[in-house]
């Protein structure tokens, strides 16, 4: 399973507490003299440092449910993967059992993603690019040197 710290969480997220709430509090805060019945600046304090507390947590939480779709999917994938391999065996057996070949007739496995590399880009985010499939087969062989069909070749004698 992956695991996530607090370290992983992105920290360029917007601050949970509004600007104009900050103020507010800080702005209260410099009133020493001014009380209200339900409210006073420690207790505010406290509220701020609770919603930070939560926000941080909720962050946390955030970071681990992608990280656990992440490894879902990539689970998913390999199942697929199989699945279709599977599927592959079991065509060839069923060159030879036609009740086989109809019951492999009926299923349609979905199509496999593609791999996607995650890269880091010129600012330094991270980017994920998908990857071409690889080539296979032999390498071409090199053009001719000219473009003719045929070398000119000297008659045989």
């Amino acid at each position: 399973m992956y695991s996530v710290t607090p370290g992983d969480i992105p920290m360029n997220e917007p601050d949970p507490i509004s600007p104009d709430v900050q103020r507010l509090i800080h702005l209260f805060s410099a009133l020493p003299d001014v009380k209200f019945p339900d409210v006073d600046a420690p207790m505010l304090h406290e509220l701020v440092a609770k919603v930070k507390e939560r926000h941080q947590s909720v962050s946390l939480a955030e970071a681990q449910l992608d990280a656990a779709r992440r490894a879902l999917e990539e689970e998913q994938e390999q199942l697929l993967k199989k699945a279709h391999r599977l599927q592959a065996w079991l065509t060839v057996m069923a060159e030879t059992d036609e009740g086989l070949r109809q019951k492999l007739d009926t299923m349609v496995l979905p199509r496999l993603r593609r791999p996607v590399v995650r890269v880091e880009g010129p600012q330094g985010e991270t980017v994920e690019v998908t990857e071409a499939p690889k080539k296979r087969g032999r390498p071409r062989k090199a053009a001719p040197a000219s473009e003719a069909l045929f070398e000119d070749a000297q008659p045989v004698s």
